[in-house]
């Protein structure tokens, strides 16, 4: 008879080979499943190549493949090869390929890089390669985010019928808004950005560090630091205002073809941004522009993040959690959707025909159609008294931390009011009661100017409890703006509607309205009437704010009306 510690001891060396045998079985299905990776210089309709990898099914299968194109790889080596693999495991189990590609100009792929003009061309010239290769099933499903992401929008329009679905976030479909704010063009966005992008690996360019795009005039930019005129950059220059036919003609720099992307296609598409993302307006225009039809497959989610899926290190009480996990990072969320495309078995997280928009510090996921408007309109006086201050366009500009959703950055901690002698600081009374913001905030600001034209900046933020102000939104237009000019030394009365957003503005918080006529975001005004980008001498202005006749207007929901 066998004692307990024997029979203890034969018990463990049982489990131990359990264990060893469940290990190698799993090692063998994880390496079944890892699969063979090729790659290959594809030709697009012009002759250059580009590079392409991807994962191979096992011989005879033919899959759906998942396609991305991008810009951000380095120039050479065989990364991607390893890449592709890792990423088309978890897709391979599934039932999936992976298929990655370097825009033209990036990495190991030939030709310039020149933001956005060749990527439909190149979009479609890759479609028609895949619709030719033995393990093309019929179904082809797109992946990407900001870049990654117009890269597909680009030909969209054309509305393929073996794509079969998309996974689309942070990035909209409208150029203008990516440029521009009220005619100011946006520096710390489409500017820095180009700078780093444009023809990056072309030796031949100046790429001249002492030019600044604060400098005047802006028009001449990019000649000045390249060393070449940029027709897209020119063009762009030369419209900014967001009425102007160019925004539609299709031009280089236009983005005619993207406008177009989400309401011409037909296929489910999952939409994905962040409350501080610089793209999220112009999605959730997208998504309020879009005949309700089109959007019965179709899914949105609208987290608290920022473009790069940050949020404020040391903010107090908000997680702003995706809904079952951050982001894409689960790339099994991804499959699911793309279940959903082929299936029509309902994704948890992504209901079709609704949009998913997480409350800030109220900690909520709002579940509707669209996220309407508050209700109710709350109206707070920015207090009694003129406010003035110099704004002179060659000093630097005012450098408020983060971006209320115009730009990279997000949401971060502010300075003190009033930080410089430029910018002019109002704290509001602290709340009365809990109000949840849905929707647009505005404001109203009753100004002067001895100018024939200049800009006003207003940035919003708030106090929850622990002396720190944190950016909320933020906007920028100008005296002449709505196109009715403006006579020196008059005061007339400038309206804002900020970025959509929503969040909970609790019993004892405090509001901070800072008003400039600058921000570090945006190209500074030359305070004469005309295109601002043309402007080679700049005046200094005297400007100021009339607080008693200011306001913020905030549209609220409270318990009683859900």
């Amino acid at each position: 008879m066998k004692t307990g510690k024997g029979r203890l001891k034969k018990a463990l060396a049982v489990a131990a080979l359990l264990v060893v045998a469940l290990t190698a079985v799993a090692a063998c299905m994880i390496v079944a499943a890892i699969p063979d990776v090729y790659e290959e210089m594809v030709p697009m309709r012009d002759g250059t190549r580009l590079y392409t990898c991807g994962s191979l099914p096992r011989k005879g299968e033919k899959l759906p493949v998942i396609v991305v194109r991008t810009p951000y790889v380095e120039e050479l080596g065989g990364a991607d090869k390893s890449l592709v693999r890792k990423m088309a495991i978890g897709a391979r189990m599934r039932g999936y390929l992976s298929l990655l590609q370097h825009c033209r100009g990036c990495g190991r792929s030939e030709g310039d890089f020149i933001p956005f003009e060749s990527e439909r061309e190149d979009g479609l010239a890759l479609l028609d390669w895949i619709r030719k290769q033995p393990w093309y099933n019929g179904e082809i499903f797109l992946v990407g985010g900001s870049y990654h992401s117009s890269v597909h929008w680009a030909y969209l329009d054309t509305n393929p019928p073996d794509v079969k679905g998309a996974i689309l976030p942070v990035m909209d479909v409208d150029r203008y808004g990516i440029d521009y704010r009220n005619g100011v063009f946006k520096i710390g966005l489409f500017g820095a950005w180009s700078k780093l992008v444009y023809r990056r690996r072309d030796k031949t360019l100046k790429r001249d560090e002492s030019v600044k795009l604060t400098d005047f005039p802006l028009a001449d930019w990019a000649r000045r630091y390249f060393g070449v005129d940029e027709p897209t950059f020119n063009n762009v220059m030369a419209h900014p205002g967001g009425d102007d036919p160019f925004w539609k003609s299709g031009e280089p720099g236009s983005g005619a073809s993207y406008r177009r992307g989400f309401l011409d296609s037909k296929m489910p598409i999952l939409l994905i941004t962040g409350a501080y993302d610089m793209f999220c307006e112009g999605m959730c225009d997208m998504w309020r522009e879009t005949p309700r039809e089109r959007l019965a497959n179709c899914s949105f989610i609208v987290d608290a993040y920022d473009h790069d899926g940050r949020l404020a290190d040391d903010l107090k009480g908000t997680r702003g959690a995706f809904p079952n996990g951050a982001r894409m990072s689960n790339p099994m969320k991804m499959i699911d959707w793309f279940d959903y495309c082929r299936t029509g078995k309902p994704c948890d997280f992504a209901p079709p025909g609704k949009v998913r928009f997480y409350s800030l510090w109220e900690d909520r996921w709002l579940g509707e159609e669209a996220l309407r408007e508050g209700p109710r309109r709350v109206e707070l006086a920015l207090g009694g008294g003129e406010r003035k201050w110099t704004y002179d366009p060659k000093r630097p500009l005012p450098d408020f931390p983060g971006s209320g959703g115009m730009s990279f950055g997000g949401m971060r901690a502010q300075p003190e009011p009033g930080f410089r002698d430029d910018v002019v600081s109002f704290v509001l009374p602290a709340a009365e009661e809990n109000l949840d913001v849905r929707g647009h905030m505005e404001a109203s600001l009753a100004v002067r100017s001895d100018c024939e034209d200049s800009a006003f900046f207003v940035r919003l933020s708030v106090d929850k409890g622990d002396g720190r102000w944190y950016s909320l939104r933020d906007d920028i237009t100008t005296l002449c703006a709505d196109g009715s000019g403006y006579t020196p030394g008059t005061e007339k009365v400038l309206r804002f509607e900020f970025y959509t957003i929503a969040f909970r503005l609790e019993k004892g918080d405090r509001l901070r309205v800072d008003v400039s006529s600058a921000s570090s975001q945006f190209a500074p005004h030359g305070n004469v009437k005309g295109n601002q980008n043309y402007v080679k001498e700049p005046k200094v202005a005297h400007n100021s704010v009339d607080a008693g006749k200011s306001k913020i207007v905030l549209h609220v929901e409270k318990e009683e009306d859900r």
